[in-house]
């Protein structure tokens, strides 16, 4: 196992149409393109006669064809048609363009950027679709890498600071935080948790009902968040990270809900805080991607209220070396203050 050894979402699948569309993962350049039955196909964006990127060229039956000298590819990666060959030449066995794993699940297009064999289905995004739950995506670039982003997606502490007014305020009562880490994340549950007054607790949390908190990290690129006020009101927002680079990062974020009989109208509200929420992420995380780049990440201080970033970092790096998770889990309680 590595990080590339994954399902990653390369974009929302309407974003793919009849033009080919250029996307990096890990660094690695990829040109999405649809066959001629409308099936996504992933190639590395690069011809094998001069070069040229695929993602700059064309569909024509069922082809993918090249800018520079019009060699078109089929769905198998292999050369069909050379126009400048002569009749009864043979097209080169060298000329087959790389090509990826790709499937097209829940409104994406997911890639799988190694040269190893496919495994299993991408991650399940809860509820998606079911009766009485609704639905909104949000894809959003940030200037900061996938563990800074999933890390700061489950820290609530920033919330305070960052979102002040508009997700949460500063609180001075404790709250027990119940944190087990295993090999597949951690999981972390919050007892009791104050509700302070803010714009999303005003309009989005039923009145008199208790909360119930948990934030999830999911191996390799995933955070979960799930607010619950019984079984008619409950929120998950769940992120996936895909990196471009090592310090840039696209994050797939769908947020489900149901909220009773007037679920529908609840989305009105939820979904621009949420944009404006997450920008505010954007900006703070960008402002920590330049000065991890100005001074590097060596130094950096860590506390007990710090919950997943050392399991998660930890999980990440060892599924990078090809080392298996480890077998033991821990359950600790933490008091922390939002």
């Amino acid at each position: 196992m590595s990080l590339s050894n994954a399902w990653y979402i390369a974009c929302e699948a309407s974003a793919l149409k009849r033009k080919p569309l250029a996307v990096k993962i890990f660094g690695l350049h990829f040109v999405l393109w649809r066959d001629a039955g409308g099936g996504a196909l992933a190639f590395e964006d690069r011809c094998p006669h001069r070069s040229a990127p695929l993602s700059e060229g064309f569909v024509k039956e069922g082809c993918l064809v090249c800018p520079y000298h019009g060699w078109a590819f089929g769905s198998s990666g292999r050369c069909e048609h050379v126009p400048a060959l002569a009749d009864g030449k043979t097209i080169p066995s060298a000329a087959k363009a790389h090509v990826y794993s790709v499937i097209e699940d829940q409104g994406y297009i997911w890639v799988w950027p190694s040269d190893q064999p496919a495994q299993g289905l991408p991650f399940q995004f809860p509820h998606l679709g079911e009766s009485g739950w609704t639905t909104f995506r949000m894809s959003t670039r940030f200037e900061s890498s996938v563990e800074a982003c999933l890390e700061n997606f489950l820290d609530c502490p920033h919330t305070a600071t960052v979102h002040r007014g508009w997700f949460r305020n500063p609180d001075t009562r404790e709250v027990s935080a119940s944190v087990k880490r295993h090999a597949q994340g951690v999981d972390v549950t919050f007892e009791d948790e104050p509700i302070t007054k803010s714009l999303v607790t005003q309009l989005l949390y039923p009145k008199g009902l208790p909360l119930r908190h948990t934030d999830r990290f999911i191996m390799l690129n995933m955070s979960r968040v799930d607010y619950v006020f019984g079984p008619q009101h409950h929120y998950i927002i769940t992120s996936q990270a895909t990196p471009i680079t090592d310090s840039e990062t696209q994050v797939f974020t769908v947020v489900t809900f149901c909220h009773g009989r007037i679920t529908w109208l609840m989305r009105l509200m939820f979904e621009p805080m949420s944009r404006r929420i997450i920008q505010q992420d954007v900006d703070i995380l960008k402002k920590h991607g330049d000065n991890v780049r100005r001074f590097g990440d060596e130094k950096q201080t860590h506390a007990e209220t710090d919950l997943i970033s050392l399991h998660m970092q930890a999980l990440r790096r060892r599924a990078n070396r090809g080392e298996p998770p480890p077998s033991d889990e821990s359950e600790c309680v933490i008091r922390i203050r939002f």
